[in-house]
C-alpha cells in the first residue's frame, strides 16, 4: 500500500482518531435508526421527514458552526458541542417518538464535524499531507463504523435494552473525542486553534477568495439529494423487500465498511496513478453509480449484498480526495465557513429526500428510490467534471495560504 502513514506523526493520528470516533454513531445509526423508529411507533412516511429535516439542520447546522469556527477559539467551541450532542443522543434512548425526533433533529444542529476538519486542515495544509490525512481519517471512520455495525445487533438479542445501550455507547464515543483533541492541540502551532476574523457578517461571503470554487460545488447539492432519497434509508429498503432481519443487517454493514476502510486507505494511491483528484473521483463516482443502478433488477441476496457493499466503497473512497481538493484551495482563514458551506450545499437537499424515499417505499414503489438516485448521482458526476475539471492548477497558485 503507497500510502506514506510516515508522514502522519502522533499529534495527526490523535486528530484522525477524534474526527472518525464518530463513525460509530454512522454505523449503527445507518442499521438501526430507521427501524428503531419504526418500533417506537413512527410511520415509514414521517421517518423520512424526520430524515430529511435532519439533513435541513445539519445544513444550517454547518453554516452557523462554520462562522463560529472562523470567529472563534476552535477547541473550546469543539468541547462545547461535543458535550451537548453526546447528552442529545442519550435523550434518544427514551423510546418516546416526540423526545426521540426533537433529540435526533437537535443534534445535528451541533455539527462537530465542521470544527474539527477545519482544525486537521490546518495541519495537514502545514505538513504537506491533506489526501494522506483525510484518507487516513475516512479509514479511520469506517473502522470504527464497523464498530457500530456490530453494536446494532444488540436490539435482535436484547429488545428495547438493546437500542438503549446502542445510544449509550454512542454518546460515550462522541464524548472520548474531547480528551484525544485536548491530547492533540497541545503540540499543534496556535494558527491551528487561532483565527482572524473579527465579527460574524454575512456579506463576507460574497467576498471570500473561495467563492468561485462554492459556486463549482453544485453539483454536491445533486449528490445530496440522491443519497437523501435512498441512503438513509437502504437498511429499511432490504428490511421490507428482503425481509432481513437487523443482525443480519449488522453483519453486512460491517463488513461493507470494514471494505471502505481498505477502500478509502487507497484513495491517495488511486488520485497519483490518475494524475487528478477530479479524475479520480468522477470514476469512483460514476462506477458506483452505475452498480446503484442495477441494484433493483437483482433477487439474488448475496449477489446483491455484495453490490451494496462495492457500490458502498466506491462512492465513499471518493469523499477524502474531494475534502482534501477543497482544503488544499481554500485559504486558513477560510476553512470554517468553506467547509460548512460545502456541508449546507449537500445537507439542505439531503434534507428533501428522504420524505420522498420514505413515501415511495410507504404506497409500495420500493425499488423507484434507487431508481431516481442513480439518475441524480449520474448528472451529479458529469457537472463534477464539468465544472471542476481544471481547478487542481489553481493549487500551486495558492500554495502556502
Amino acid at each position: 500500500m503507497a500510502m506514506p502513514l510516515s508522514r502522519i506523526d502522533r499529534v495527526g493520528l490523535l486528530l484522525a482518531t477524534a474526527n472518525s470516533l464518530s463513525g460509530i454513531i454512522w454505523g449503527a445509526n445507518s442499521v438501526i435508526l430507521s427501524i428503531y423508529m419504526l418500533s417506537i411507533g413512527i410511520s415509514t412516511t414521517l421517518i423520512g421527514i424526520v430524515l430529511g429535516l435532519f439533513s435541513l439542520m445539519s445544513a444550517l447546522g454547518s453554516f452557523i458552526v462554520g462562522y463560529l469556527t472562523d470567529l472563534m477559539d476552535r477547541v473550546r467551541l469543539f468541547i462545547i458541542l461535543s458535550i451537548i450532542s453526546g447528552s442529545l443522543i442519550l435523550l434518544m434512548a427514551i423510546g418516546v417518538p416526540i423526545i426521540v425526533s426533537a433529540a435526533y433533529l437537535a443534534s445535528a444542529l451541533f455539527n462537530r464535524y465542521v470544527v474539527l476538519t477545519a482544525m486537521i486542515g490546518e495541519y495537514a495544509k502545514q505538513r504537506n499531507v491533506s489526501d494522506e490525512v483525510f484518507s487516513l481519517s475516512s479509514s479511520f471512520n469506517v473502522v470504527f463504523s464497523v464498530v457500530g455495525s456490530a453494536i446494532a445487533v444488540l436490539p435482535s438479542y436484547l429488545g428495547r435494552l438493546g437500542y438503549e445501550l446502542t445510544f449509550i455507547i454512542e454518546a460515550i464515543a462522541v464524548y472520548l473525542t474531547i480528551p484525544l483533541v485536548l491530547n492533540a492541540i497541545r503540540h499543534l502551532d496556535p494558527a491551528v486553534v487561532n483565527v482572524r476574523i473579527e465579527r460574524i457578517d454575512l456579506r463576507d461571503l460574497s467576498r471570500l477568495h473561495s467563492s468561485w470554487l462554492l459556486k463549482r460545488l453544485v453539483p454536491e447539492a445533486i449528490i445530496g439529494l440522491g443519497a437523501g432519497v435512498i441512503i438513509p434509508l437502504f437498511s429499511l429498503w432490504f428490511y421490507l423487500k428482503f425481509h432481513i432481519n437487523i443482525a443480519s443487517l449488522g453483519v453486512v454493514y460491517a463488513v461493507s465498511n470494514a471494505t471502505l476502510a481498505l477502500g478509502t486507505l487507497m484513495a491517495p494511491t488511486i488520485s497519483r496513478l490518475m494524475r487528478s483528484r477530479v479524475i479520480s473521483v468522477v470514476m469512483l463516482e460514476g462506477l458506483a453509480t452505475g452498480v446503484l443502478a442495477i441494484m433493483p433488477s437483482i433477487y439474488d441476496l448475496p449477489l446483491l449484498l455484495a453490490l451494496f457493499i462495492v457500490r458502498n466503497t466506491l462512492m465513499n473512497m471518493a469523499s477524502p480526495l474531494l475534502t482534501s481538493l477543497i482544503n488544499e484551495l481554500v485559504p486558513r482563514e477560510e476553512r470554517g465557513r468553506v467547509f460548512g458551506i460545502w456541508n449546507m450545499i449537500s445537507s439542505i437537499p439531503r434534507a428533501v429526500g428522504p420524505s420522498i424515499g420514505g413515501y415511495l417505499m410507504d404506497v409500495g414503489y420500493l425499488d423507484l428510490p434507487l431508481y431516481i438516485t442513480s439518475a441524480l448521482y449520474a448528472v451529479a458526476v458529469i457537472l463534477f467534471y464539468v465544472l471542476l475539471g481544471g481547478v487542481e492548477g489553481r493549487i500551486r497558485v495558492i500554495h502556502g495560504t
